[in-house]
């Protein structure tokens, strides 16, 4: 009788390890949907904002001979993009969620036997 009784509550662990995982993935998805209304704002501010700005300095640059100023914007406007896509793409990673959560340490721990 125990040992029945241990597998069924080996397989209750199972399935709420399950369930465990897949609402890790629905708040993953959720952050994943939120995120990118948050960078769709985001990118287009920085889009505007660095074309108002470098429609400027190139109209300025035009007339004077301050190039770097503009090399300077560009490069920097770069930085700004890559950056935010690092982080994005750590964010968004399923490696980093599951480290996060401790899942993969729980499903090891599951499925081990003593």
């Amino acid at each position: 009788m125990n040992r029945y009784r241990q597998i069924s509550i080996d397989l209750v662990k199972l399935e709420a390890a399950a369930y465990y995982l897949k609402a890790i993935q629905s708040g993953r998805q959720g952050f994943f949907a939120a995120l990118l209304v948050w960078l769709g704002v985001f990118f287009f501010a920085l889009g505007v904002v660095l074309l108002h700005a470098s429609l400027f300095v190139g109209l300025y640059l035009w007339f004077q001979t301050l190039a770097a100023v503009a090399i300077g914007l560009l490069v920097l406007g770069g930085i700004y993009v890559i950056t935010i896509l690092l982080v994005v793409r750590f964010a968004l990673s399923e490696e980093a969620w599951m480290k996060f959560f401790k899942a993969d340490k729980m499903v090891e721990a599951l499925t081990k036997k003593t």
